[in-house]
This record gives C-alpha cells, sequence and structure tokens, in this order.
C-alpha cells in the first residue's frame, strides 16, 4: 500500500499540484462528487445511499473541509467548493431533491469553521 502511494507521488502532474497549500480541499471535494457515481456503480440502494453517504460521509468530508480552511488559513470563500463540485455533479443522473444536500454541506463547513466555537 505505501508503494503505490509514493507511485502516485512520483506522477509529474501530481507532485506539481502537490505544492499547492489548497490541493487538500480540490482532492476531497471531488471525491464527495466522484462517491455517489461510485455508490450507483456498486449497486447500493437508494436508501443506504442517501442514510451513508450523504448524511454520514459527505457531511464528515464537509466538516472536514471546513476544519482545513481554518488550518491552512485559506479565504473563507473555499467553503463554496465542496457543495457546488457536489451539486454540479448530482445535477445529471440523480432526483433534484439531491441538490439540497449542497445546502447541507455548506452549513456543516460552517460549523467546521467555527471549529469548537458553536455555543459562542
Amino acid at each position: 500500500m505505501k508503494n503505490g502511494g509514493k507511485k502516485t507521488q512520483e506522477i509529474p502532474i501530481v507532485k506539481k499540484m502537490s505544492k499547492y497549500v489548497w490541493m487538500p480541499l480540490i482532492w476531497w471535494s471531488i471525491l464527495a462528487a466522484v462517491l455517489p457515481y461510485i455508490f450507483s456503480l456498486c449497486r447500493i440502494p437508494i436508501v443506504w445511499r442517501l442514510g451513508l453517504l450523504f448524511f454520514v460521509i459527505n457531511c464528515a468530508i464537509a466538516y472536514h473541509l471546513g476544519c482545513l480552511i481554518v488550518q491552512l488559513k485559506l479565504n473563507y470563500g473555499w467553503i463554496l467548493l465542496m457543495p457546488i463540485l457536489f451539486c454540479l455533479a448530482i445535477l445529471p443522473h440523480f432526483a433534484l431533491y439531491n441538490l439540497m444536500f449542497g445546502l447541507i454541506y455548506l452549513i456543516i463547513e460552517v460549523f467546521g469553521l467555527m471549529n469548537k466555537n458553536i455555543y459562542r
């Protein structure tokens, strides 16, 4: 497993892109946008897809992205990246009511930005 990670880091385009401090946000956002299609290809039922993927996994990714924005001291405009990518990925194949998750992920990212200051 370690060799696969090293080989991936040696790919020229990945090496060049990894120099930027904001690349983890891009990778996590792309993962959140691609996971619904992976779950569809695995023929996971819609109820499990909504419950497990949209509520649990993507909310954890959104919270993590909010914490990363604070940790990396990036502009707060980055909170729009994951919800926008998710909504654009969902639009062609899934039902339109799934677009509300973009707003939910935005709210969860704001909770990640507050980082233990929710009650203040």
